[in-house]
């Protein structure tokens, strides 16, 4: 009977062992690569900005200036081509090059300053930019969106009289930020700057920015576009329409910057990948790729440009964890051997669901976290480093 009962369990034993090889083999055929698709619908929810602090001038449309626009860039039929030509050529690296190892140590701890320019005082600006060096910060993200206030003012002395005190602001906030060791990129967006005649706000943004830098010393290192189209009420409608709209607007700012030092990052959510499984492929400049890819071939042709994805969770590890989440993208990169740096983001702010943020946690245990998440990317040679949202809530952390 104990003999009939041994054999019993041997054979359960043997088909649960066949049935866990026979699981693992399918995960490894159905995920290659380690593409794993999205299966949260939160994250089409998640946005960076904050609508407290973004000016009314960034989301209402003028009229006025619906014939202000960029330049069309030419179309570049030899691009694929030249790309996969020069990832052939990097695939023969059987070591870590010396380029490689200074882009390890130049990967950036960013983070987001949403208070407004013309309201930040010497001593707020002072007491946050020490505090934010101290915490290992070396880039600041300054939102800019309220120079649309002065750039949507009647011409007259008014209107110059306030550029030059926005302008004077930035210059003290910059060479400030500068003494310190932290560089600054410009930011800017809102849902909408993609869609008809709304473009001219980010060209009216991009445009001071690089004149700001043609007349200045201390200058900013880039610009940032943080625009989130994903939500607009018609996007579910209308999904692949809008994002190619947005990458429309990436590519022609792109084409504007061409001839400027300033570097070029955009932000995005952790869905734009084509193995994600949330947003279609579609034709852009004679290619029929995913929202991430399309911005990849057009980052790629601007050196220094980097990508931000709001992998928001408060665990690195484990599934839906932030490792997890920013992987596809992560892969899609490196498989495509792309120089375009992946800079992932992560949430201190007060906001829901509370798995998405650091918000009422510890400084100890977020710094935990995003050290697997450097650590889990580590032999990524595209991987930028870290960006946090935003620096009020990240320096509140105890």
């Amino acid at each position: 009977m104990r003999k009939k009962k041994l054999i019993k369990n041997r054979k359960k034993f043997i088909v649960i062992a066949i049935g866990l090889i026979l699981s693992v083999v399918l995960i490894n055929f159905v995920f290659k690569d380690g593409h794993i698709p999205h299966q949260n619908t939160m994250d089409t929810k998640i946005s960076l900005y904050s609508d407290k602090h973004i000016t009314p001038k960034a989301i209402e449309t003028n009229p006025t200036f619906k014939n202000i626009v960029f330049d069309t860039p030419p179309k570049e039929k030899n691009y694929f081509f030249t790309h996969q030509i020069a990832a052939v050529f990097k695939s023969f690296k059987s070591v870590i090059s010396q380029k490689e190892k200074t882009e390890k140590s130049q990967r950036k701890y960013g983070s987001w300053i949403w208070t407004p320019i013309m309201q930040m005082t010497p001593d707020y600006v002072e007491k946050t930019l020490s505090d934010a060096k101290t915490n290992g910060v070396d880039v600041i993200y300054l939102s800019i969106d309220s120079y649309l206030d002065i750039f949507t003012m009647e011409k007259g002395a008014e209107r110059e009289k306030q550029k030059n005190i926005f302008t004077n602001k930035l210059k003290d906030f910059i060479n400030r930020t500068n003494n310190k060791g932290i560089a600054v990129d410009a930011e800017a967006g809102w849902r909408n700057w993609a869609e008809g005649d709304n473009v001219y706000k980010g060209f009216a943004i991009v445009n001071y920015v690089k004149n700001f830098n043609a007349t200045n010393q201390n200058k900013f290192r880039g610009f940032q576009y943080d625009i989130e189209p994903y939500l607009l009420d018609d996007y579910e409608e209308n999904k692949e329409t809008i994002l190619k709209n947005f990458v429309e607007l990436v590519d022609k700012t792109a084409y504007f910057l061409k001839d400027s030092s300033l570097y070029f990052s955009v932000v995005i959510p952790d869905f734009y990948d084509e193995k994600d499984n949330f947003t279609p492929k579609f034709s852009y400049n004679g290619k029929k790729e995913s929202t991430f890819k399309h911005l990849l071939n057009i980052l790629e042709k601007k050196e220094g440009s980097s990508i931000i994805i709001m992998s928001y969770r408060n665990f690195a590890e484990g599934y839906d964890g932030s490792i997890e989440v920013s992987n596809n993208e992560m892969q899609t990169v490196k498989k495509g051997k792309y120089d375009t740096k992946i800079i992932i983001a992560q949430e201190t702010g007060d906001f829901p669901p509370p798995y998405i943020t650091f918000h009422n946690t510890s400084k100890k245990y977020f710094d935990n976290e995003l050290k697997k998440i450097s650590n889990a990317f580590d032999d990524h040679p595209s991987f930028g480093g870290i960006a946090v949202h935003y620096v009020n809530a990240f320096l509140a952390l105890r």
